[in-house]
């Protein structure tokens, strides 16, 4: 099917040029000024006119009457030639007018040819060239070539001019090169002129509202499979700590936190990380409520708006190539990089209190042998150093041999076992073909990703194919139709991982010194929780024995998931009068989950609910609730239908040559539906295509609460197995409906003054049970004052833009966890009566509202010094009114909270983007480096919240609180080690009293301490790129700091767990001769059944700040001249190292404050991209 799609497409692309047909063109004038006629031709034929102001303004001739021609050039003949006086030049879909040229008028002069290109060497199509102080001029070919007559007698400059490029001028006399190669700057007061909003697109200079533009030259000096990832550094008050998106700021408790997603004009469902990161050509980041507020309900947590590629180059199929291969360090599972003992230092701390155990208690510890016998027999989990002391304690071996076995067991390294079996070395290899084309009237883009990703475990993998197709077509003068697609096809394969015991991925689950190899060498029995391998245990008549080999297990206990998205875009724009169009939007978005469960007779899971419900029959034989042979094949099947759909009116006008007006307005309408469901088959073989879940009676395991037959050391076993429970059923059906209307206008007075407004009103079915909620009206306004433009600015040539806007608005936030009329779950099934049961779940509340944030926003742009210092400054205040919680109740009501608009948050702060160019190039061979700095401050808390819960646990889990930041971090206040006989090295807490206690969960709110927040409040990322004869460098550090973490909390172990590893911090636990903060191990770990391991204490709080260094980057573009030959246009390599070891960080834990544990691998990319 793939192949058949990619050829029908491939066939559709390499077609289209033909796809534009020759069409008659019609214009009316009515005694028209030049400016006007102009106008009325582009509105006619669908063609961009350029031309000096004073060309336009120099024509006195009016144009009057109808005009019609079979073609372009004799519409242009008529009009402009014999009507305006003019010559012009057709480039692309771009006609230049210019003076009529002294090639016409005989003067002498002589032939300069040339070829003008960009910085990277490629070619500038339709670049101005004319002769300073004549009338003749030209446009470059698609090639950038250019030829042109100048006086003979010299004196003259040459000018070269381009949108978006530095003007370049070059004296003409005798000894000029009959060719010149002309090399253009980039304009960088150019380079973000125009903003993509989604909406529209409005040129920098009249907004109003703050936004930040991100290009793809940008974006392709590193690679980064994730766009999101990419976005890091470059967008002042965008943070993506923890791999969350988030905007200036949290704005609320429940709701959606995520940006919304804009892709191509429309609002998508898709996740940013399945954007396709070559295919992007911009992205801009609209932040305050003047630039988001057109978006309504979902703007108040800020847009990410994407425009993706299209086709630039006419007459010829453009293709781009690119690979990458990313390999990662080997997985560091060295123990004291992890934080913990090794197997030495874990031997000899457990044998402290193995001798304690057994022969130094004082009769402290009652019949140690007996007990640790009746555990072996029972197949409970006992260490292999207490069995080894157990043995001694018995006389079956000697102190030599306990001391043998003890430096054997020292020398084990569990961890790296496992990693030698289960781990290799992680490598992704992502490749990227895009094909395009454009032609008069037709432009078609086909791009095909395919990534591979073997994610470093064994028996796993994963791949992703993206396939996107956007085409457009001038279908008429008056209209244009633009249609895309883009399907992604991911595959996941994966341990099915059904059971919390086989954890056979972790290599930090068991004792360091644990054995991986048998005496032989071979894999080992491993047993996580039913049984042991001492030879001693006695498996139940009719139960199965739950050991693994850990290899075998990932082959028989397998998930595989297949996904697929797709969206379908739809577009006309219709050019109705002249200033004035229109267009209609649709796009539809399918997302289809399916999950492939297959777990074999063999695998722990299958084994696992064979036993589990296992039963003994009246005559003592064993009998089983499940099929007794074969495994499970649980199925999942989960669907999404979206759709958005808007039509806009579009009115764009000068008057009077300084009253510039943009409107829109229109309606947007969409709805949102997620369904699915689960089947569960049992006694399935693949091989025979056989099952029995016909014979399986599902509702009566689900009624079960523990095993009828099947023990763990003498107690019934839990029956919980998540394929029963879980394995069968409707995933619920979701629906949403939502519409909204909207209208924006921007006034530009003399280039000079701006004023901005918006108003949209949106509608959602999950409000609407008072009238007065239904509609959210959310607005913005705005104003902006060119500054470099007043006539006193004209003598400070260092100042090149210099803007001052203000912004203040109301943008909106759903949570769709909350609805106004009263809910009821259904689905589950009542015990007793085995019949269908609903259970109210809120009560209605007919005032719930929109969430809602106001937002100011004062900010100043500029660029000073020939753009070579540029940046921009804002401050913000964005407070959260109506903000969802839970509410509490009257308990004779019915129910102890409900959802409602019970909070408030605000978030302040300061945004900063600077760059600089310390050196500029004039061509390949000249050295050139260019610095950016972008600097994030944010503060931010609830100033009111009713927060029902009064426990400490309570707090800790849902931690807001009036006048505390929204992730505020609330902490048990640690007092001492405890020293009291029967309860040394246990961890004391301060009550609200200022008491001491053990039993820390019992504490009420009171009692905590507020140590902080988990968001960063400031970042600063700096950028540098350096390039030099075509060889490039660059990299990229980040600061985030003003925030705190939990990490290495100081967990309290009882006396006889020496199960899995032990924090390192332990080498320094309690001890009566020794008294510190670390809680007591082994002789001295006495806690309570009551007592807290308090994961959240003071004295487990640390400073997260940290400097890193993101990528470093180094490239080679070879050089045109050697690439020509053989027919390639560009040819790059890159190599870029991401994340090596942090520079600095602030908290003495020695732990990395983005994982709260060792630092993340660091990874290699080697890349390569070609344009033919």
């Amino acid at each position: 099917m793939r192949k058949s799609l990619f050829t029908i497409l491939l066939s559709a692309l390499l077609m289209a040029p033909s796809a534009a047909s020759a069409r008659d063109f019609k214009a009316s004038f009515s005694n028209d000024n030049a400016e006007k006629a102009i106008a009325i031709l582009e509105a006619a034929t669908g063609y961009d006119f350029v031309c000096k102001k004073e060309i336009v303004n120099g024509v006195k001739r009016k144009i009057d009457g109808t005009y019609t021609a079979s073609s372009l050039k004799d519409l242009l003949n008529e009009v402009v030639r014999s009507g305006m006086g003019l010559d012009y030049e057709v480039v692309d879909n771009m006609v230049i007018l210019r003076l009529p040229s002294s090639e016409q008028t005989g003067t002498s002069q002589h032939r300069i040819t040339g070829t003008v290109t960009d910085e990277n060497g490629d070619p500038l199509p339709g670049a101005h060239v004319y002769i300073a102080g004549t009338k003749t001029g030209t446009a470059t070919d698609l090639d950038g070539h250019f030829s042109i007559f100048a006086p003979t007698g010299g004196g003259k400059n040459l000018i070269v001019s381009f949108v978006g490029m530095k003007p370049f001028e070059i004296a003409i006399h005798k000894d000029t090169k009959p060719h010149l190669n002309i090399k253009m700057l980039t304009n960088y007061s150019m380079m973000d002129e125009v903003v993509v909003t989604g909406y529209q697109e409005v040129k920098k200079e009249k907004m109003t509202g703050s936004v930040a533009t991100i290009s793809s030259d940008k974006l392709n000096e590193r690679y980064m499979p994730n766009i999101l990832n990419n976005l890091e550094g470059r967008v002042a008050g965008l943070s993506t700590y923890g791999g969350k998106p988030v905007i200036r700021g949290v704005g609320t408790l429940y709701g959606e936190t995520n940006p919304l997603l804009v892709v191509d004009g429309l609002p998508i469902e898709g996740k940013i990380e399945d954007l396709n990161p070559y295919d992007i050509e911009s992205v801009n980041v609209l932040k305050d409520a003047a630039a988001a507020a057109i978006y309504g309900a979902r703007a108040a947590n800020g847009i990410i708006v994407i425009t993706t590629k299209d086709a630039k180059k006419q007459g010829k199929i453009d293709i781009d190539f690119s690979a990458n291969v990313t390999w990662y360090e080997n997985r560091n599972v060295d123990y004291h990089d992890n934080f913990y003992m090794n197997a030495a230092e874990h031997v000899e701390a457990e044998s402290k209190y193995w001798e304690y155990y057994f022969f130094n208690s004082g009769g402290k510890i009652v019949n140690p042998i007996e007990s640790t016998t009746a555990d072996i027999i029972k197949g409970y989990n006992v260490t292999r150093l207490k069995h080894a002391y157990w043995q001694f304690a018995k006389g079956d071996i000697t102190r030599q041999q306990l001391d043998t076995t003890k430096a054997r067991l020292s020398q084990n390294n569990y961890a790296q076992d496992v990693a030698d079996n289960m781990f290799h070395r992680q490598v992704i290899q992502q490749y990227n073909l895009s094909l395009r084309n454009k032609s008069d009237k037709a432009r078609n883009n086909l791009v095909i990703n395919y990534k591979y990703d073997n994610t470093g475990l064994y028996n796993h993998k994963q791949d992703w194919l993206n396939v996107s197709y956007k085409g457009s077509l001038d279908v008429a003068k008056w209209l244009t139709a633009t249609f895309s697609f883009n399907g992604i096809f991911a595959n996941k394969q994966e341990y099915g991982a059904t059971s919390f015991y086989t954890q056979i991925y972790d290599p930090f689950c068991q004792e360091p010194y644990y054995p991986y190899y048998d005496e032989n060498g071979n894999d080992r029995l491993h047993y996580f929780n039913y049984g042991n391998d001492y030879g001693q245990f006695t498996i139940q008549d009719g139960i199965t024995d739950m050991a693994v080999k850990f290899r075998d297990e990932a082959r028989q206990d397998v998930k595989n998931t297949r996904r697929q998205e797709m969206r379908y875009h739809a577009d006309l724009l219709f050019k109705v009068l002249p200033g004035l169009t229109a267009n209609a939007q649709f796009i539809y978005e399918v997302s289809d989950l399916n999950e492939r469960h297959h777990a074999t007779e063999e695998s722990y899971a299958a084994r696992e609910i064979k036993n589990m419900f296992a039963k003994k029959n009246n005559d003592g034989t064993i009998g089983y609730m499940t099929p007794e042979n074969g495994g499970f094949l649980q199925t999942s099947h989960t669907q999404g239908d979206f759709w958005t759909a808007r039509g806009q009116l579009n009115y764009s006008r000068t008057l009077f040559d300084k009253h510039d007006i943009t409107v829109i307005a229109g309606m947007e309408f969409r709805s949102t539906r997620t369904r699915g469901d689960k089947t569960l088959i049992l006694g399935y073989d693949e091989q025979l295509q056989n099952s029995s879940t016909h014979t399986v009676d599902i509702g009566s395991l689900n009624d079960m609460w523990t095993a009828p037959y099947w023990q763990n050391g003498g107690y019934s076993v839990y029956a919980s197995s998540p394929v029963i429970r879980d394995g069968i059923g409707l995933i619920k059906e979701v629906t949403h409906r939502y519409a909204s209307g909207y209208f924006n206008a921007t006034y530009t007075y003399d280039e000079r003054y701006n004023a901005f407004g918006s108003f949209r009103k949106d509608y959602a079915d999950v409000y609407g049970l008072n009238a007065k909620y239904r509609g959210k009206p959310l607005w913005s306004v705005g104003a902006g004052w060119n500054i470099h433009k007043e006539d006193f600015m004209h003598d400070l040539t260092w100042i090149n833009f210099l803007k001052l806007r203000y912004s203040y608005g109301v943008t909106g936030n759903i949570y769709q966890g909350a609805t106004s009329y009263m809910t009821a779950s259904s689905g589950s099934i009542n015990r007793d009566t085995k019949a269908p049961m609903g259970s109210v779940s809120s009560p209605a509340n007919p005032n719930l509202r929109w969430e809602q944030n106001r937002t100011h926003n004062a900010g100043l742009d500029f660029s000073f010094l020939g753009y070579r210092l540029r940046g921009s400054l804002d401050y913000y205040r964005k407070e959260g009114k109506d903000i969802f919680g839970n509410k509490l109740l009257d308990p004779t009501t019915g129910f102890s909270s409900m959802n409602a608009n019970v909070a408030c948050i605000l978030n302040h702060g300061l945004e900063l983007t600077l760059g600089y160019d310390w050196f500029r190039p004039s061509g390949r061979n000249d050295f050139s480096w260019t610095t950016n700095m972008t600097f994030t401050y944010n503060k931010n808390k609830v100033t009111y919240v009713e927060n029902p819960v009064t426990s400490a646990t309570g707090l800790i889990r849902t931690p807001y609180k009036t006048d505390y930041p929204v992730n505020a971090m609330w902490a048990y206040r640690f007092a001492k080690i405890d020293d009291r006989p029967g309860h040394e090295g246990v961890n004391l807490y301060y009550t609200d009293t200022g008491a001491t206690t053990e039993e820390a969960i019992f504490l009420s709110a009171d009692a905590l301490a507020f140590v902080g927040h988990s968001d960063p409040s400031t970042i600063i990322a700096l950028d540098n790129q350096m390039r030099w004869k075509g060889f490039s460098f660059g990299f990229t550090a980040a600061y985030y700091g003003g925030h705190q973490m939990f990490a290495r909390p100081h967990t309290m172990r009882y006396s006889n767990n020496w199960f899995g590893t032990i924090d390192i911090m332990y080498l320094n636990a309690w001890t009566p001769e020794k008294p510190t903060d670390i809680p007591g191990l082994g002789q001295y770990s006495n806690p309570t059944m009551l007592a807290s391991d308090a994961d959240t204490s003071t004295n487990n709080v640390y400073n997260a700040d940290f400097i890193k260094i993101r990528n470093i980057t180094f490239g080679y573009d070879f050089p045109k001249s050697i690439l020509s030959k053989v027919g390639v246009n560009n040819c790059s390599l890159r190599f870029q190292i991401n994340d090596p070891k942090a520079v600095w960080t602030r908290n003495n834990a020695g732990v990395d404050p983005e994982t709260l544990g060792i630092r993340n691998q660091s990874s290699y990319v080697v890349g390569l991209n070609l344009n033919l």
